[in-house]
């Protein structure tokens, strides 16, 4: 629902006039579910280099959706770029099949007809589904299924926050579907292992501190830390209710809840809006004043 698109350099380098910096600008973003990669990490001088500007008016479009583009960029930290060889587009292509690949890359021609390689044409008629994001699906609540759903968002991110009030270690539906997103933030990923990993819930009634980490280090994996933060409503405050994934490239709402279903069951997942979860985001962070912290955050180590 979140993913990672490589653009041409020469290609953005066009987009100074009124249509493309209007269509483009829209297209990518927080809550558009269309992130730009930072492939190479001179992307943005690459723009620059290429860019021919008519008039005082295209430069500045071309600032303005420079900053947009990279508002939120997945870095990359270790990708495949030979320029003294190979053309962008050329580097690109050997990325996406030997590395990490990309949802697709965005260039001005397709020369060696890449199915994953896209046109300008091909944006605007919006008939790829490469191109065309889902704002919102339906899944089976399996924990295979819930976490294949927010794959490419999980392994892009470097920072996670899994919210329900009601996770409980206790059962066996949580612990599979928790394992199942953690498996999707460890290994290789193109932006590297996450820096910050979050379980946000309600408090544990009376569980102690040793208790609930021998529950959480039987699911997390080695060599990954993971922080539990315990809240509690304020009176006449916000309910601990809705469910989210959240990361710093976006968001999910789980209308369920993050736990695996009975069989036959199914949830429905969708992206956040910008305002939606930026407002989400702050009202799980540390110093909020939403909720009040049941119990001092908790890092629990892997030991699986």
């Amino acid at each position: 629902m979140i993913y990672e698109y490589a653009l041409e350099p020469e290609l953005v380098a066009t987009w100074g006039d009124l249509k493309s910096s209007g269509f483009f600008f829209s297209a990518f973003g927080l809550g558009q579910g269309r992130l730009l990669s930072r492939y190479p990490k001179s992307w943005k001088l690459l723009v620059w280099e290429a860019f021919r500007a008519k008039s005082v008016m295209e430069k500045k479009r071309m600032e303005e959706l420079l900053i947009r583009l990279s508002e939120r960029m997945v870095v990359r930290k270790q990708y495949c770029w030979e320029p003294a060889k190979k053309s962008w587009l050329e580097n690109a292509e050997n990325e996406h099949d030997l590395s990490w690949p990309f949802q697709a890359i965005l260039a001005r021609g397709n020369p060696r007809d890449k199915s994953y390689v896209l046109t300008e044409d091909e944006l605007y008629r919006c008939d790829s589904e490469l191109w065309d994001i889902r704002h919102g699906r339906t899944v089976r609540r399996k924990a295979s299924e819930m976490a294949q759903a927010i794959l490419p968002m999980l392994k892009c991110c470097t920072t996670a926050k899994f919210i329900d009030p009601n996770i409980s270690l206790d059962k066996v539906r949580y612990r599979r579907s928790l394992s199942a997103f953690f498996q999707c933030l460890r290994g290789n990923a193109p932006s590297g292992k996450p820096r910050s990993i979050e379980i946000h819930t309600s408090d544990s009634c009376g569980a102690s501190t040793e208790y609930l980490r021998d529950r959480y280090q039987s699911i997390v994996p080695r060599g990954m830390d993971v922080t539990l933060f315990q809240w509690k409503e304020k009176p006449n405050g916000l309910r601990l209710h809705n469910r989210y994934v959240l990361t710093d490239l976006g968001g999910v709402s789980f209308q369920h809840g993050l736990d695996e279903g009975r069989e036959g069951d199914t949830d429905d997942l969708n992206l956040l809006e910008i305002k939606q979860y930026k407002e989400r985001w702050e009202q799980y962070a540390l110093n909020s004043s939403a909720f009040d912290v049941a119990e001092e955050p908790m890092v629990i180590s892997g030991m699986k």
